[in-house]
């Protein structure tokens, strides 16, 4: 385990000369689920930058215990180029893959992983407010359709989010 977490910090301070992004999002999706990510934005020499994200999602509502994890690929468009001086004010927008596995005991108790895996298509836009030159909060949107469903069809989801810069330190 330690030689994991030293792996992972010599690799963040590696990619900190490359003006990454890690952040934190919050949210509610309308299962109804309360919604948490953590995200990593790689940037390109271009306009369009690429997003990694890792999201839970859970609700105990109704008498479900519902509870859902996975993933976020998306390649999202900004106005803004690396070295241009930052507004106040900007906003993107992402297209991309996602994958999550689903869990509920009363639902799901005779599937197996697998049959619980969904995945498709995801969109996404969002407002973003740039605190300083190394925190951006976030006001975002996000749709998922499913190729592959064993919940539901689609999930919509919204919230606030906080990002770093990483080569701030």
């Amino acid at each position: 385990m330690k030689a994991v977490i030293v792996w992972l910090v010599v690799m963040v301070v590696n990619l900190a000369g490359y003006g990454q992004r890690v952040g934190v999002r919050v949210g509610h999706s309308l299962v109804p689920a309360d919604y948490l990510s953590l995200r990593y934005e790689h940037w390109t020499n271009g306009q369009v930058n690429f997003a990694l994200a890792g999201f839970f999602e859970r609700s105990r509502k109704n008498l479900l215990n519902y509870t859902s994890y996975g993933a976020d690929l998306l390649a999202e468009y900004s106005p803004l180029v690396a070295g241009d001086p930052l507004p106040f004010f900007s906003w993107r927008a992402g297209i991309g893959l996602t994958g999550q596995v689903e869990w509920e005991p009363w639902l799901y108790k005779d599937l197996s992983f697998s049959q619980r895996l969904s995945y498709g298509a995801v969109g996404e836009g969002s407002l973003d407010c740039h605190l300083t030159e190394a925190f951006r909060l976030s006001l975002f949107v996000q749709q998922k359709y499913f190729l592959r469903r064993a919940f539901a069809a689609g999930r919509f989801c919204f919230g606030l989010g906080l990002s770093y810069r990483l080569d701030n330190f």
